[in-house]
């Protein structure tokens, strides 16, 4: 049986904070001084990024690294809850999180202000490499961290860019891209049982993914790539690949799913359904933290 790696989105959050995205996406229009030019009425939002700071950027000059540490600060305040300590006791040792929050570090540390990527590569504006470490725990901010607020990932361009560096570190090997290390190419090193785990992605091609809390909309086109590129190697037999993929969602918004449920199907990841009544997130999390762990 593989070992299990959970991915897990901002949804967590949301079960018990009163700060939701939306809230944050005023905010910063309203710190970028554009409210008064910017809907947000059906923009994906890393393209609606683009638009606060490229018309705030014309406007009033603004540097893109001041919208970035806005947002890490408005990030700060988020508190974990009782879904984030769940996670860090379900024995699971890999969390990979698209949130740039520190709740997860909050569970297990009183102060989170020294908290260090201990990648083994040291980036600054992707995440590759990017874990923090926390009580035997790692934690993979794949989006960026608030403790570096220039890897937070929002715009279009940060995802084309994070895209193209992932692809190459896939399909092609990194080769002369890291000064301290090479990586071949993952079905290379997966012929040669030489995957070490020292980047995320890694794990899609080794370890059971368990995916909740994140809404895996289509602007993120990274992991869509990913969850294509592995399934076209399963079906080609490109690669020899045992693992599995799956993803949780509120069995109520099956019908509303449909389209993405799909996706994810031909894509070889399975979808789970799980009850969840009314709002109560915090429950519903429970049953599929519980259903990952097998228990009753």
């Amino acid at each position: 049986m593989n070992e299990k790696v959970l991915l897990i989105g901002n949804d967590i959050n949301n079960s018990t904070s009163d700060y939701s995205w939306q809230n944050l996406l005023k905010d910063l229009i309203d710190y970028a001084r554009l409210s008064k030019k910017t809907s947000l009425d059906n923009k994906p939002f890393p393209l609606l990024y683009e638009e606060i700071f490229l018309d705030s950027a014309r406007a009033y000059n603004t540097k893109e690294d001041r919208l970035k540490r806005y947002i890490a600060a408005k990030a700060r305040r988020l508190k974990p809850n009782k879904i984030h300590e769940l996670v860090l006791n379900s024995g699971i040792n890999n969390i990979l999180t698209t949130n740039y929050d520190l709740a997860f570090e909050k569970v297990t540390q009183k102060d989170v202000r020294n908290v260090l990527n201990k990648g083994v590569i040291k980036e600054s504006s992707n995440s590759l490499f990017r874990v923090n470490y926390t009580n035997g725990m790692n934690i993979w901010h794949i989006h960026g961290c608030l403790a570096d607020p220039r890897s937070i990932m929002l715009g279009y361009e940060h995802y084309g860019r994070y895209l193209q560096i992932m692809r190459n570190y896939v399909v092609s090997g990194t080769k002369t891209t890291y000064k301290k290390k090479s990586f071949s190419p993952i079905p290379t090193r997966l012929f040669g049982d030489q995957i070490t785990h020292e980047s995320w992605v890694d794990f899609f091609f080794t370890h059971d993914i368990e995916i909740f809390g994140l809404n895996l909309d289509f602007v993120e086109m990274h992991l869509w790539w990913l969850l294509t590129y592995r399934a076209r190697a399963m079906v080609t037999g490109k690669i020899n690949i045992t693992n599995s993929i799956r993803y949780y969602y509120p069995a109520k918004l099956r019908n509303l799913s449909k389209h993405k449920l799909e996706l994810f199907k031909a894509n070889g990841v399975q979808t789970i359904g799980v009850r969840m009544t009314g709002d109560d997130r915090i429950g519903y999390y429970e049953r599929v933290i519980k259903r990952i762990k097998g228990t009753p």
